[in-house]
């Protein structure tokens, strides 16, 4: 649907603390023409955030690059996070302007471009409408998808992959009942000479338990993201004195492969879908993280490549 009838852009004013924040940020640049931009670009984040806390949708502003000056100086970002889905990119126009300049730092990691025309007086700004990839250096105003279809497209993204996983009981691994699927990583890795996956810290071994004999319980599942592409996701749990669980999450190459496939993704989502920890590999042979949780909490970890992903749902 193409956005050019006036009745579908939402226009709205700036507020006066956008301006503030934006004059501070524009402050720290002491290039004159970078801190308009930084300008601009701050106004046009606070715009869509301001949209998305009257449509009551969760932002987290606190995580945009705009507030970081080393960023902006070298690079043309006006991103906003939003929860559960991912950053959005908030592109100001000019009045007059027909085209959405899409820089070339952020036409990937991104779920949506939204355009933002600012008015000559500063006063006010038109949410134009957005698109959903930034294939291209610059993109017709006249092809923009309506703004009204935008909190639609952001339903769309939700993350309902939750609701369709069979979760695992992590407290059942201590009584030796495990979920299909998941293999003793012992027996995967009996040829691995390089075997990392371990509880090896101080604070781990001090919170051991040897008088219940508790021991560590490691297990691994072979995940297939793409057609060739496998990888296997272990992790392993130990029970703590103070009633938690230490837990290990590693993703390694499967097949006998030595590296991780380029850019594949892993990410620790707490139980309402927000990233706690995540990496990407860049020719490495493993990811690792660290973490401790309590009885009855849940969380879920991601792999992506490109347009696949795999997920698993725990329950502690």
């Amino acid at each position: 649907m193409n956005n050019t009838e006036v009745d579908l852009v939402l226009t709205m004013p700036i507020a006066p603390a956008a301006h503030l924040s934006a004059q501070r940020l524009s402050q720290q640049q002491t290039d004159p023409k970078k801190a308009k931009q930084v300008y601009l670009n701050a106004l046009a984040v606070h715009a869509v955030d301001f949209y998305f806390q009257c449509m009551e949708i969760d932002t987290d502003l606190t995580a945009s690059n705009i507030w970081n000056p080393a960023i902006q100086k070298f690079m043309d970002v006006a991103d906003l996070e939003v929860k559960n889905l991912g950053k959005l990119e908030c592109r100001p126009v000019r009045e007059g302007e027909e085209f959405v300049s899409i820089p070339a730092e952020v036409r990937s990691d991104r779920i949506g471009y939204v355009a933002v025309e600012i008015a000559q007086s500063l006063a006010e700004v038109k949410l134009l409408g957005f698109v959903k990839k930034g294939d291209r250096e610059k993109v017709p105003i006249s092809k923009l998808e309506s703004i009204e279809n935008l909190l639609e497209y952001l339903d769309e993204l939700q993350p309902k992959y939750l609701d369709e996983l069979k979760p695992v009981h992590l407290i059942q691994w201590l009584h030796n009942v495990f979920d299909i699927g998941w293999e003793a990583a012992e027996k995967v890795f009996e040829s691995r000479q390089k075997f990392q996956f371990d509880f090896r810290s101080s604070q781990t071994l001090e919170m051991s338990n040897p008088a219940n004999n508790v021991t560590q319980i490691k297990r691994i599942k072979t995940l297939e993201l793409e057609p060739g592409e496998r990888v296997n996701l272990l992790l392993g749990i130990m029970p703590t004195n103070h009633g938690n669980l230490d837990i290990l999450i590693e993703l390694c190459p499967a097949d006998n492969q030595t590296e991780l496939p380029e850019d594949v993704e892993l990410i620790v989502l707490d139980e309402r879908g927000k990233s706690l920890v995540q990496a990407r590999a860049n020719k490495t042979d493993s990811l690792l993280f660290k973490l401790s949780a309590e009885p009855g909490e849940q969380f879920s970890v991601k792999i992506a490549l490109g347009d696949f992903s795999e997920s698993e749902l725990f329950f502690t």
